[in-house]
């Protein structure tokens, strides 16, 4: 069953965010639930169950790999 949630902003809170919301394309409504669904993302716990934490580290066989990278990406071999 869907929730409805009402808060009180000042208007110039509101203008700002209503203006933000129309630049993204969203109603307030719409960027409302997404700021509220990426708040709780952002600040929900770690789930230390997820798969991704059980990956085990690659050998690609090539101890100079990460210079190599950083060779590429920054054009010099990086200082460690």
């Amino acid at each position: 069953m869907a929730k409805v949630v009402q808060t009180t902003l000042e208007e110039s809170e509101y203008e700002q965010f209503r203006k933000t919301a129309k630049r993204k394309g969203l109603k307030v409504k719409e960027a409302v639930r997404s700021a509220i669904l990426g708040w709780t993302r952002e600040l929900a716990p770690l789930d230390l169950d997820d798969q991704f934490f059980r990956l085990k580290p690659v050998d690609l066989g090539d101890p100079e790999l990460s210079n190599k990278v950083d060779e590429i990406l920054y054009g010099r071999r990086m200082r460690r």
